[in-house]
């Protein structure tokens, strides 16, 4: 019974002590870990929860989220050559006497509907959305066929937190085969993952182990590239791989349907609504316009760049179109950028940011 009463005893302690014993870059560093987080998304929670005791722990007023998809998470390279990166560098050389922190929550195929829930989710644990960098790209825009549906990763976060949206949501999440899970173990596994430590941080505690045990044996942590970060014109066979329709549609010439029955319309709404009197910048991701031309330069495609422009300068957000502002050199593909286009991307964003632009 002594026995029991300790083992009760360490377990709780384990409980109370193990949000506080582990290194912050274990969790966070420049961005979230992909290859960790896609397995397994619960870890987004964990992240969040980090974030919120750090801004806690360091009494923190200052700070910006960037919340995107691939292009804002920074692929194809590794977290040093991200904006994340390169923004924390503007925000410490701009505020060298004070802690101006970047928090880049971005995640590759995050749509508008994820971004709106992540909002959420950042509600919850009061973490101030007073600052925030938003990317969109021309793609969200297009009548999806049926996919990518319109909440990619974050669908029962949706549900447990806007019901309303989850429901506008669901025909495109049915259409792409969604299936709402109610069964006692999926709850049960949600409700232990949620609340009992030791599980919530198991994918990080075995991270970090793994990292001691490389550096022991005198070998390095790997790369978190998620793709080949070299300038595209290094690439054999690159534009034989942008010939192929799941690419070639991403640009369609199609006319946009800019009303509230286009579910990125609505959900773009929903975070501009959510953003009312704060600090919210939006940019839409430019094309490597010299790889695509053929594709960018259709009557139509422009047409519809100018619709999203148009209905941006309408909005209370500052909005910035990258279009021609980052030189073909500096892509990595058709629209992710090489290191040196990152930083270049972080300080048009920096400055934009800073100044309040609006296009």
């Amino acid at each position: 019974m002594k026995a029991f009463k300790y083992v009760i005893l360490y377990l709780l302690l384990i409980q109370l002590a193990l949000p506080y014993a582990l290194p912050f870059d274990l969790f966070f560093k420049e961005r979230m870990d992909y290859n960790l987080v896609k397995d397994n998304l619960y870890d987004i929670d964990v992240i969040l929860d980090q974030i919120a005791l750090q801004i806690r722990r360091e009494k923190l007023k200052d700070y910006i989220i960037i919340l995107g998809d691939s292009v804002a998470y920074s692929g194809p390279g590794n977290s040093g050559q991200s904006i994340g990166h390169y923004l924390q560098q503007l925000a410490d050389e701009a505020f060298p006497d004070h802690a101006y922190r970047i928090y880049n929550l971005s995640m590759p195929a995050m749509q508008s509907g994820d971004i709106y829930a992540m909002l959420l989710k950042l509600d919850q644990r009061q973490i101030s959305t007073d600052n925030i960098i938003i990317n969109i790209e021309y793609k969200g825009f297009l009548k999806r066929n049926p996919d990518p549906a319109i909440v990619f990763w974050l669908k029962d976060e949706l549900k447990a937190l806007d019901r309303e949206s989850f429901n506008r949501a669901l025909p495109s999440l049915k259409a792409n085969d969604y299936k709402e899970k109610k069964d006692l173990q999926t709850t049960l596994h949600r409700w232990i993952w949620n609340n009992v430590e030791m599980f919530r941080y198991s994918p990080f505690i075995r991270k970090g182990l793994k990292h001691v045990y490389l550096i022991a044996e005198g070998g390095t942590i790997a790369d978190d590239s998620i793709g080949d970060p070299r300038p595209w014109y290094e690439k054999d066979g690159l534009r034989d791989v942008l010939s192929q329709y799941e690419y070639v549609i991403e640009f369609s010439a199609k006319p946009f349907d800019m009303s509230i029955n286009n579910p990125q319309i609505y959900f773009i709404d929903k975070i501009i609504a959510h953003q009312k009197d704060k600090h919210t910048l939006m940019f839409l991701t430019a094309v490597n316009d010299r790889l695509m031309y053929d594709k960018v330069s259709v009557p139509g495609y422009v047409q519809n760049v100018e619709e999203i422009d148009k209905y941006f300068k309408s909005q209370p957000v500052s909005y910035l179109n990258l279009k021609g502002k980052i030189s073909t050199d500096l892509y990595s593909d058709h629209l992710h950028l090489t290191s040196a286009g990152y930083q270049e991307l972080a300080r048009l964003l920096w400055n934009n940011f800073e100044m309040g632009a609006k296009s």
